[in-house]
């Protein structure tokens, strides 16, 4: 069976002296391994199509299960993550946050747009790439249907005194139900810049900035919360901090 979709390869393990063996984000299937045959070939017509982080139209064969890539003709390339170890680094989190997700074709179509436009920000932006990252996180979690309450503590309901995120409760806490374990510092600034973020779209989601101290803790937020929601810290997250540590 031909299936024809677009999609995004999220990772990419070389196999034997020319093949690999690709991960995809379609709009098909959600995420899908595939072979593809020689594209370590200089002569391949897979080889930009099926490149890493490469957005693509892929015509694929499919029989029990398995998925060969037939063509893969490129439609973004997204050059500039490989020119840079930190763009790089904080690119490849977000495909494997993708993947780890595993999505279905419904979300596929929605995820898409948004980890091409967190792709297209971390090769061209100078924007700070920390808040970027989290953006996309939180963006992420509310596509997946899992938003994080931003008006009223989820214990009490109350909105005023908002002091704490509790990333196990999924939400926003007052200072007087603040005894919950685990629970994150939250100032308004960065409350405020959460609940922008949930209500933008994907592009404008992205418009704004903030201090240092804000990041901290929009990131210990969202972070969290998706630890809690696949179960273990990614490898690439934890590469991620020690570059980011060392730059």
């Amino acid at each position: 069976m031909e299936i024809k979709t677009k999609g995004v390869v999220l990772h990419r393990t070389f196999v034997g002296e020319k093949d690999a063996i690709i991960k995809i984000l379609t709009e098909s299937s959600g995420v899908i391994s595939a072979s593809a045959k020689s594209v370590k070939s200089m002569k391949s017509k897979l080889s930009a199509g099926c490149s890493l982080f490469s957005y693509s139209d892929f015509l694929l064969t499919e029989s029990k299960g398995r998925y060969i890539v037939t063509s893969a003709s490129l439609l973004e390339g997204f050059y500039g993550l490989s020119a840079n170890i930190e763009r790089l680094s904080y690119a490849t989190y977000a495909a494997e946050l993708a993947s780890a997700i595993s999505p279905d074709a419904d979300d596929a179509k929605a995820i898409i747009p948004l980890l091409l436009n967190t792709f297209y920000l971390f090769s061209n932006t100078q924007k700070n790439l920390r808040l970027i990252k989290c953006v996309f996180e939180l963006r992420l979690l509310c596509l997946l249907g899992y938003a994080p309450e931003l008006e009223g503590c989820v214990e009490c309901g109350d909105t005023e005194e908002i002091c704490f995120f509790s990333p196990a409760e999924g939400g926003i806490v007052c200072r007087s139900c603040g005894n919950i374990p685990d629970t994150q510092i939250i100032t308004p600034d960065t409350l405020s810049a959460m609940r922008y973020v949930h209500n933008a779209d994907n592009k404008k989601a992205f418009s704004f900035s903030l201090p240092k101290s804000n990041i901290d803790e929009f990131e210990a937020c969202t972070e969290k919360m998706l630890d809690n929601l696949i179960g273990y810290r990614l490898s690439s997250l934890n590469y991620l901090k020690q570059i980011a540590g060392r730059i």
